[in-house]
């Protein structure tokens, strides 16, 4: 009899130690999968301590710290990567060389996104107040979807202040005024948008990537170029073209992109800190360009550069005027929102 006890207890114990261990497999088996882990490249044309690339280190930090580590991002500045185009091309083909990208407005005119090249037309805002007033309206986040509408292989992230956009000249063919652009070669970004923004002053546009702008400058293959205050202090082309005309032509705002691939491969709570930090990222931005803007302007005139007010800016209204219809045609209505906000 105690050895038939004996037995039934030995087997009732071994049928609760089968019974934890499949209880115990069967929690382990209904935990949630670990999250995947995402490390993500981030290009950006211009050098370190530039505004823009200052907000792509910004951007990343936060990206890290919301995401407890498991999204990371290096930022490659000085067009480690490429230009701008080489970007884009990138990114549509599904990014891994290149996953994110900080580019501008209006050089998207011709991958497809005729609403965001409303953005770039000449003297379109009129300061800094209604750049953001428009970019945080239901027109400037409506357009920010639009790289996604048009299937163009990329996703808009979020906005960016880099300033209006000024020309700079060499000693030897400088731009003073209005009419000494005439016959002047000048490098703008690779786009229809821009090419015909100085042929409409009278300028040629020469095809010169940024990374060998300074060179281009030195040598005269190139008689000047534009820039915001930040793309002309933190690149020190008062070195090689001191006459910096405040044309303030263009004032675009740059658009941080990201690989459709990517971003589709990306768990929904991967998107939500990738948005949430790009929102801050546009915050920080906004928060530090004015004051930077004003800073670089005193140091540029410091370093010994030739600054140029333009106290009448009607030649260059005037002459930039025929532009607009062509990039606005069939969003003549929505230029008109832009420009009355």
């Amino acid at each position: 009899m105690k050895k038939y006890l004996a037995t039934v207890v030995a087997l009732a114990a071994a049928t609760a130690l089968l019974a934890g261990c499949g209880a115990k497999a069967e929690k382990k088996a209904a935990a949630a999968p670990e999250k995947k882990t995402y490390q993500l490249k981030y290009a950006e044309l211009n050098p370190n301590g530039h505004i823009m690339d200052n907000c792509g280190d910004e951007f990343a930090r936060l990206v890290k710290e919301k995401s407890g580590g498991r999204i990371t991002i290096d930022v490659f500045p000085a067009g480690q990567l490429g230009d701008e185009k080489t970007a884009y091309q990138t990114l549509q083909m599904g990014g891994g060389a290149i996953d994110i990208a900080r580019g501008n407005t209006n050089s998207l005119g011709d991958f497809g996104a005729k609403k965001l090249t409303l953005f770039g037309l000449p003297f379109t805002f009129r300061d800094r107040e209604h750049l953001w007033k428009v970019l945080n309206s239901e027109i400037g986040q409506s357009y920010l979807k639009e790289m996604q509408e048009i299937n163009s292989g990329m996703v808009g992230l979020f906005y960016l202040d880099e300033g209006a956009r000024n020309f700079f000249t060499g000693n030897k063919k400088p731009i003073k005024a209005f009419a000494d652009f005439k016959g002047k070669k000048l490098r703008v970004p690779t786009t229809n948008l821009m090419s015909d923004t100085v042929a409409a002053l009278g300028a040629q546009s020469t095809p010169i990537s940024f990374s060998e702008l300074y060179s281009a400058l030195q040598t005269g293959a190139v008689d000047g170029a534009e820039q915001p205050h930040s793309g002309y202090a933190s690149n020190k082309f008062y070195e090689v073209a001191p006459n910096y005309l405040l044309t303030g032509h263009t004032y675009s705002p740059s658009i941080v992109l990201m690989s459709a691939k990517v971003w589709d491969a990306m768990d929904a709570e991967a998107q939500k800190i990738i948005m949430e930090a790009g929102k801050e990222t546009e915050n920080w931005n906004k928060s530090n360009i004015e004051k930077l803007d004003a800073d670089l302007l005193e140091q540029i005139k410091k370093a010994g550069a030739n600054v140029i007010e333009v106290k009448d800016k009607t030649p260059y209204i005037e002459a930039l005027k025929p532009i607009i219809p062509k990039y606005s045609a069939g969003l003549e209505a929505e230029y008109q929102a832009i420009l009355a906000k």
